[in-house]
């Protein structure tokens, strides 16, 4: 886990796929959807959308469910993650 705020919004921002993501999920907090419908949704590679979908899962602000291609992922129930993020995002 990360050591500072600083570090955890560094890490869940760190390419333009994981802030496309969390702005999606920012702005559609019940979204419910597997990692193929996503990178459709923001218009990105597969391959690259699984691998920022782990890291966010990793980092709480993406809850996981199940395993491989129908694992589904939704925002994170966390009222102090949520809030993080949506103070960085207002930034």
């Amino acid at each position: 886990m990360v050591d500072s705020v600083t570090g955890f919004l560094e890490e869940a921002t760190k390419s333009e796929i994981r802030r496309n993501l969390l702005f999606f999920f920012y702005e559609n907090q019940f979204a419910m959807d597997t990692a193929r419908n996503l990178a459709r949704w923001i218009n990105k590679d597969l391959t690259d959308v699984e691998k920022d979908l782990e890291g966010l899962a990793r980092l709480k602000i993406l809850e996981k469910i199940g395993e491989g291609a129908s694992a589904i992922f939704s925002y994170t129930q966390s009222l102090d993650t949520a809030t993080l993020i949506e103070r960085f995002i207002k930034i």
